[in-house]
């Protein structure tokens, strides 16, 4: 990967990790289901503009508008509200890097080398320390939600890489109108009927600040750029940068909701970035001086 490739991975994966303290703040103001389905409505505002779908077979759209508009979000904003911490699950949501590799493997036959799979390896270990030093209990449907929603955005990693466009902002605006209806039709099922959306007279503008954030900035223009980097690289190469956003996460909410970090948790935070040296620097040498 290029140097400004690098950067722009690197700051789109820590603008996501931030994004968990914008997510926690909405939850505490929102249920789950309005909060996912405001975000899908505010990742969708291009299409006023984008009037035009992407010229690709509406089943991609509609496979990226489930997997990452509708089923990704909404099981993580239900992880966090059955009791996960924020930082834990911006971390533990990233064993999608592990799904997607295998995904790649099998419907793509990407071959990541042993560079790729050590640092995965070594990532995946700075992981799960500091998985083990988190407090809080997580419940076991909590967990269970951000591992299907890592397997749901590993299987949108893959439709962006089948559908074949480069026209991504549009396909990710379209992708994500698609989830609007139901997610807001569910959140009037489950949360309360008519009582839910009552609750929308009563936010501030910061928390309609927050869902711009989240769903325009952070999802769409942030997976239209994550998107763009699939796109141009092997799923192996891009992927693991997805390890920066739980130590973005952590350290956002220990300065904004007091999560601390003790030595352990610092320890697997420095072997997450040896396992992205591995993973990406180590093939830009090579891919410069040779096989």
């Amino acid at each position: 990967m290029s140097i400004p490739h690098i950067a722009l991975a690197l700051a789109v994966t820590g603008l996501w990790g931030f994004s968990f303290v914008v997510m926690r703040e909405l939850l505490d103001a929102l249920p789950p289901l309005m909060v996912a389905g405001l975000r899908v409505a505010s990742a969708a505002l291009p299409v006023l503009i984008l009037f035009r779908p992407p010229a690709i077979r509406w089943y991609w759209t509609l496979g990226i508008g489930l997997t990452q508009g509708t089923i990704q979000m909404s099981l993580l904003f239900f992880a966090m509200e059955f009791g996960m911490p924020a930082g834990l699950s911006s971390l533990l949501l990233q064993s999608q890097v592990f799904f997607t590799t295998i995904f790649a493997f099998a419907i793509l036959g990407e071959r990541p080398g042993r560079a790729q799979y050590a640092g995965i390896a070594v990532s995946g270990a700075g992981i799960a320390i500091i998985g083990v030093t988190l407090p809080g209990g997580p419940t076991l449907a909590g967990l269970g939600f951000v591992l299907v929603s890592a397997v749901s955005w590993a299987s949108s990693n893959m439709i962006v890489k089948l559908a074949g466009t480069d026209d991504l902002l549009r396909l990710i605006a379209w992708a994500h109108l698609i989830g609007i209806a139901p997610l807001l039709g569910l959140s009037y099922a489950f949360e309360g009927g008519s009582a839910a959306f009552t609750a929308l007279g009563d936010i501030t503008w910061v928390t309609i600040g927050e869902l711009f954030f989240l769903g325009l900035i952070a999802t769409c223009f942030g997976f239209m750029l994550w998107s763009y980097l699939l796109r141009r690289y092997p799923a192996y190469l891009v992927t693991p940068f997805s390890l920066v956003i739980p130590i973005s996460g952590l350290i956002s909410t220990a300065l904004l909701l007091d999560e601390t970090l003790g030595p352990q948790r610092l320890a697997g935070v420095g072997l997450v970035f040896i396992g992205l040296v591995l993973a990406t620097l180590r093939f830009r040498v090579r891919s410069i001086v040779g096989p």
